[in-house]
């Protein structure tokens, strides 16, 4: 058993993106310039590496923002249970907690979101149905399965996060329900053309890939928090637009 709930947890790292709605194409990317007025909150996806997440964080702050990151939330287990195991709806009042937070702590009416993979579940289900949208700025998701990931059926039967992200389950049914972005939020997907999910567009949102920047670049979807023409692309997202890269 343990040995399957080791696989289950490897098979999870792999867990990738979609999205539909515009489309972005290829810009120069501007130096550094004054960072948008709003914190920004980056979050993990299912097993999350916090290294990893941490070396966007640190991208951001290097970048003038007032960055934050958080991983989501584990069900009890005594072997373990992976970041991203707990119901997503749960892990969306985690969000909602650390948006507070944030916000009690800076002053700020708004924070900005760039969210991993299940995280970006996480963060649509706290605007779409915990009034996030009162609170969030501009909202982006990379490597997020906005239509669910197959490899959520493997590991469903042990982590209720597992059977939410399972395609056509009730969770995506509801959170997917028209329309997918509310009105009036500035939303961005990104993702990798190297991986599967992922790259199906998020509806309401503008969506682009890191190869229609940088063609032929490898990203597999755990290094996207930590590549730097990922990093650019949100950073630029978060400057408004227009998407941009200079493919370091």
């Amino acid at each position: 058993m343990k040995t399957l709930l080791a696989l289950v947890v490897r098979i999870g790292l792999i867990f990738v993106c979609l999205g539909l709605g515009s489309t972005a194409g290829p810009a120069a990317f501007a130096q550094p310039g004054p960072a948008a007025p709003n914190p920004v909150l980056v979050i993990g996806g299912f097993d999350a590496d916090h290294g990893i997440l941490e070396k966007l964080r640190e991208a951001l702050d290097g970048w003038g923002y007032s960055a934050y990151s958080i991983v989501l939330p584990a069900v009890p287990s005594l072997s373990g249970a992976p970041t991203g195991s707990a119901p997503i709806a749960e892990s969306a009042g985690a969000v909602a907690q650390a948006v507070d937070e944030i916000r009690r702590e800076t002053g700020a009416a708004r924070v900005d979101v760039a969210a991993h993979s299940m995280g970006g579940l996480a963060a649509r289900h706290y605007v779409k149905f915990l009034r996030g949208g009162e609170s969030i700025g501009t909202y982006v998701d990379f490597g997020t399965p906005n239509s669910g990931q197959s490899l959520g059926f493997l590991c469903s039967l042990f982590w209720p996060g597992c059977r939410d992200i399972a395609p056509e389950s009730p969770f995506l049914r509801a959170l997917n329900e028209p329309p997918a972005v509310p009105p009036g939020l500035v939303a961005y997907h990104l993702f990798s053309e190297d991986e599967g999910p992922e790259r199906e567009p998020l509806p309401g949102a503008i969506n682009a890939s890191v190869q229609a920047f940088c063609p032929g670049r490898h990203v597999i979807h755990r290094d996207e928090p930590r590549d730097g023409a990922f990093q650019e692309l949100i950073v630029s997202a978060l400057r408004g637009g227009p998407l941009a890269t200079g493919c370091p």
